[in-house]
């Protein structure tokens, strides 16, 4: 029996015959060799992050020979010589502040945004959504210009009527970006897929929109919602053009910010420089492990449904 070009036929221990594809094995291949490529610069930067800094800096071996050295991260987060006064857990502990005020707000936002532009009927709501969307379609680096003119005459505004500065704190870096266009729009569509009968339920039992929001629609929509929610982490934790901006000193700037301000003095740190890279990576990671399967789910779940 002639055999493909591209398969081999073996036989196992059992008697049974198998066909190995050797298309399947060549994918298989390129694919692992991609995942090696992708994997080295993380550990790169792992190995750099445990060497001296003479090793870290003189050869180009990424396992330590002259002994682990942990103390490179206790010395980026509490501080060191080389540091001096800047210490990366000031700016860890800003970020996780921003973290939590931005994650809180923008969830509660976009919730509300989404359930109303899916669920309520009102006019103007179609042509609303659609102006929305277009949104999407602008590079955020366009409208930093624009974002920072409108900040800076609110914190006049603010400073001088309640003592209370938008720039140089934390409302300048939370509170213009409480709505996400993309986290509306994938809420939408799955707010929308909702039975109508699980509404008319609700009607009967005497809820309202808000109580129906809270009891049905949010528990059936966690996927979605830790889907927003991981796209909001991540983008927090990366800012970096934006806190420059509006911030003139450690007090509330980001880590993003602390780790182009450790790229200097010509990487005579790249010791540090690599361990404070591990930390700001590590967080990131653990948390789209735990949130894979939300994620997966949340994205594969989400109908186009207009």
């Amino acid at each position: 029996m002639a055999k493909s070009a591209n398969t081999m036929t073996v036989a196992n221990t059992g008697g049974a015959v198998g066909k190995i594809s050797w298309f399947r094995v060549f994918v298989y291949l390129l694919l692992g060799a991609v995942a090696v490529i992708y994997i080295l610069p993380f550990l790169y930067m792992l190995g750099k992050s445990l060497q001296t800094s003479f090793e870290a800096n003189s050869t180009t071996n990424i396992i330590p020979t002259l002994g682990i050295q942990f103390q490179n991260y206790i010395d980026v987060l509490n501080g060191s010589e080389e540091l001096g006064a800047r210490t990366f857990g000031r700016f860890l502990g800003n970020t996780l502040i921003l973290e939590g005020m931005s994650i809180t707000g923008q969830t509660i936002i976009c919730v509300l945004a989404a359930y109303a532009f899916a669920r309520l009927r009102f006019p103007g709501r179609d042509l609303l959504f659609g102006m929305l969307l277009l949104t999407i379609f602008v590079p955020s680096i366009i409208l930093l210009v624009p974002n920072l003119i409108t900040v800076t005459f609110i914190h006049q505004f603010f400073r001088d009527n309640f003592g209370w500065p938008w720039l140089n704190n934390w409302p300048a870096l939370v509170i213009p970006f409480l709505s996400n266009t993309f986290s509306i729009f994938l809420l939408r569509q799955f707010f929308k897929q909702i039975p109508d009968e699980l509404w008319d339920a609700a009607r009967i039992d005497g809820a309202g929109h808000l109580l129906f929001l809270w009891r049905v629609v949010v528990p059936i929509s966690l996927s979605p919602i830790l889907t927003t929610i991981l796209f909001t982490f991540v983008a927090v934790w990366s800012a970096l053009e934006w806190p420059i901006l509006v911030t003139s000193d450690a007090s509330w700037r980001p880590i993003a910010v602390a780790l182009y301000q450790f790229r200097g003095d010509g990487g005579t740190r790249l010791h540090l420089l690599m361990a404070a890279a591990v930390i700001a990576l590590l967080p990131v990671m653990i948390l789209y492990i735990f949130t894979q399967r939300y994620f997966t789910t949340g994205i594969t779940t989400t109908g186009l449904k207009g």
